[in-house]
């Protein structure tokens, strides 16, 4: 009997070191315990400012130019009803645990605050805001002609979905989010598609791109709106192959530059050179680089004299393609090609990401409003937010307007 007890005894602890070592990973800059701790947390708004401590990433480099918004810092009137009472940001706030909000008024910084910890250097997780500049990228590459057009399918520049039915998906139909790939983008449910993505890539240290290769279609392309990161994250893979070059380097040099970003960093699978970064999230940048972008689609994709947009791309990114994406009443969700729109606030457009970040975008009033909370009470089917940026916008025009342009240092 002793002899089948020891080796069992030896084997469970082999078995029980090397879990631990998994686990805990000593020595590595990166462990599962780290991202299941964080997974775990109630209160996420450290961890929101700080992903790169927790997951692998790359740097985006500063621009050599970088850009900062003048100041004109002046109290805004904001009260709105919702759900029976009047509020104010105050209320929005604290109820979502808001970090911090940056509001442009044609070009100038008009209000700027944060809140609990957070300061202005602080970079904050994008989460799915980063849909937005893989979208904005796919508008530059077809201007550039690295893309020759949104109707080609995704296999044509991203060789290594060639045979799958993502290869065979148009990069249209993949901004539109209507590629008709069977996964399920809930969060919150346990055992869901978007946490098994999660789970593969930042526990097991899978290539993600091996990983998304093999969702499958379970209906036709085009025929209906369903939102899904690996759609976006396809449209990154699509990047690299038309510029030859990991996602960060495309960023650095027809977006960092153009808008004069501080620097940030992009999560990537794994660590190191062989890391491909996450397009369908986690970009890390503070509140003013954020508007950046923002005010380059309030200003028709122009910056100072440099045109970065293709013309006719901030209609095209902020129009409903087709009926199913239409909002379906006031203040409920609509969505265009990576950027949603709220139904009753004509024209404005947002860039959106998981617990309440917000890039919201309205060329006609010359606003951008920034936003980056911890939000984990999740979404309603009227959402407050649009509320909120309404009210923002109508207390700017009972303040005095100003002489309000950019500059650059």
């Amino acid at each position: 009997m002793k002899k089948i007890v020891l080796p069992l005894i030896a084997l469970v602890a082999v078995g029980a070191v090397a879990a631990a070592l998994w686990y805990y990973r000593p020595g590595s800059e990166f462990s599962p315990s780290e991202v299941i701790a964080m997974s775990n947390l109630e209160d996420r708004r450290l961890p929101y400012r700080t992903m790169e401590t927790i997951y692998p990433s790359r740097p985006i480099r500063p621009a050599r130019v970088q850009t900062t918004f003048r100041r004109d810092l002046r109290p805004i009137p904001i009260t709105y009803e919702w759900m029976g009472a009047t509020r104010d940001f105050e209320d929005y706030a604290e109820r979502r645990n808001v970090q911090g909000i940056l509001v442009l008024k044609d070009g100038v910084v008009v209000m700027e605050e944060y809140l609990g910890d957070a300061e202005p250097d602080d970079r904050f997780t994008s989460w799915s805001v980063a849909k937005s500049w893989i979208s904005t990228l796919i508008g530059i590459a077809l201007a550039e002609g690295a893309i020759d057009s949104l109707d080609d399918p995704v296999s044509k520049y991203a060789l290594e979905y060639r045979g799958t039915d993502y290869g065979d998906t148009s990069i249209r139909h993949l901004l539109m989010m209507s590629s008709g790939i069977d996964f399920n983008e809930n969060y919150e449910e346990r055992g869901s598609d978007i946490r098994k993505l999660f789970f593969n890539t930042f526990l097991l240290n899978r290539d993600v791109d091996d990983t998304v290769r093999g969702y499958k279609r379970n209906r036709p392309a085009g025929e209906d709106f369903d939102y899904i990161s690996p759609n976006t994250q396809v449209l990154t893979a699509v990047l690299r192959g038309a510029y030859g070059s990991n996602l960060v380097g495309i960023v650095n040099d027809k977006l960092a530059e153009p808008l004069g970003l501080t620097g940030g960093t992009w999560l990537t699978d794994r660590h190191g050179p062989a890391g491909k970064e996450l397009g369908y999230c986690c970009l890390q940048l503070t509140l003013e680089d954020y508007a950046k972008l923002g005010q380059l689609y309030v200003q028709d994709g122009v910056m100072g004299t440099m045109r970065v947009l293709p013309e006719g791309w901030v209609d095209f990114v902020r129009t409903p393609p087709q009926e199913s994406h239409e909002p379906k009443g006031d203040w409920r969700r609509g969505y265009g090609h990576h950027f949603w729109t709220t139904g009753g606030d004509d024209g404005a457009f947002a860039m959106q990401g998981y617990d309440g970040q917000f890039v919201h975008m309205d060329p006609e009033e010359g606003v951008v409003i920034v936003i980056a909370a911890a939000d984990r009470n999740g979404w309603d089917d009227e959402p407050e937010y649009g509320r909120l940026f309404r009210a923002i916008k109508d207390g700017l025009r009972k303040i005095e307007p100003d002489d309000r342009r950019a500059t650059t240092q």
